[in-house]
């Protein structure tokens, strides 16, 4: 699940996202939510379905409840407390990055200006699952 305000930023990362499933030579799926508070809503929702999302990426500056607020509500539920997050934003403050780790974050990527190390990134999170069709949850995590 991509968790992101910006369209552009989503158009590119969704587009880095085909790139890396074509390189990988596997399907991967997602779904778009475009604020903190509906994609808490809507993975509460998946978890009673069990239908959780394997992993998400997510953005801290977005309307309605940023990233930091989304990551401790979903670090305080007991099912979700274990989903891989890996933030995905324009900040490149150490403080920042420590205050997403410390609210839950498994891994912080500052958004690229290229195509190519935006693609490394999509590789580096796909690499980290270990299904075959979709994202599942990250194997091993950097803190």
């Amino acid at each position: 699940m991509i968790i992101e305000d910006d369209p552009d930023d989503v158009f590119l990362f969704t587009c880095a996202l085909e790139r890396a499933q074509l390189s990988l030579n596997r399907e991967v799926q997602w779904e778009h939510v475009d604020n903190g508070l509906d994609a808490i809503l809507l993975v509460s929702q998946q978890d009673m379905m069990e239908k959780l999302p394997d992993v998400l990426v997510l953005d801290l500056n977005m309307p309605r409840l940023d990233g930091i607020k989304f990551l401790r509500s979903l670090r305080n539920s007991l099912v979700l407390k274990d989903l891989p997050v890996f933030v995905l934003t324009t900040s490149a403050a150490a403080a920042i990055h420590e205050e997403a780790m410390q609210a839950g974050a498994d891994k912080v990527f500052v958004k690229p200006n290229n195509t190519k190390a935006l693609l490394e990134i999509a590789l580096e999170i796909l690499a980290r699952s270990t299904s075959g069709s979709t994202w599942s949850e990250a194997e091993d995590r950097n803190h």
